[in-house]
């Protein structure tokens, strides 16, 4: 079986050789990427018979292969492949003449994450710890559709957060997202970092109502 390796922009390949391999921002993933856009629990590459499979895991920011956006696809090498705003390179190093395996590839619905298993331990990029509930924390209601697990998701803070920290993380990530919407190369890139500013202040309304103004 060929060794998958997705390439950075910047630094060394990074070698998937587990049989599942989840990608994801949460520190207890396979293989972490640090980054805002990729969710806790992105995507997971399988090994099928001959072939390598990447699986969207309902990501926010979706799971894009050539520029469009896929639940599955087929990776053969040569392929650019994209976890929200974190871009790879996809090489296969010794892949044997073999038939591929199909896979399909249809466009994906957006969605937040789904919780999905870890397996195969893999070289981690540095994560932060992530915030722990306080006791007794109180519910938050539910703010144009946005659950209070998805604000959760967005912001990594937990429902009772005083609202000074809730302004504090959103100022923090909305200046991160204008830097990105400002150099974003591509119209598809800019539509989606102006919906993560705009899912961000929902966020905001659904974990502490009025910490953020207008």
């Amino acid at each position: 079986m060929a060794t998958l390796r997705l390439v950075p922009p910047v630094g060394a390949p990074l070698e998937i050789h587990g049989v599942r391999t989840l990608i994801g921002r949460d520190p207890t993933a396979d293989l972490v990427v640090n980054d805002a856009s990729v969710s806790r629990r992105h995507a997971v590459i399988e090994q099928r018979a001959q072939a390598w499979v990447v699986v969207d895991q309902r990501s926010a920011n979706g799971t894009w292969v050539n520029g469009s956006r896929m639940d599955e696809a087929l990776l053969q090498g040569g392929e650019q492949l994209r976890l929200g705003a974190v871009s790879f390179a996809v090489e296969l190093a010794g892949a044997p003449p073999v038939r591929p395996v199909e896979a399909p590839r249809r466009p994906a619905e957006p969605a937040y994450t789904a919780p999905a298993p870890a397996t195969q331990p893999a070289r981690p990029l540095p994560a932060p710890p992530q915030p722990v509930a306080p006791p007794g924390a109180p519910p938050a209601p539910s703010v144009g559709g946005m659950a209070v697990a998805e604000a959760a998701e967005i912001l990594g803070l937990w429902p009772g957060t005083p609202a000074d920290e809730v302004r504090r993380r959103y100022q923090k990530m909305y200046n991160d997202f204008q830097i990105r919407l400002t150099n974003a190369p591509t119209p598809s890139l800019k539509r989606m970092y102006q919906k993560n500013i705009q899912d961000l202040r929902t966020a905001c309304e659904v974990l502490s109502p009025g910490a953020v103004t207008s």
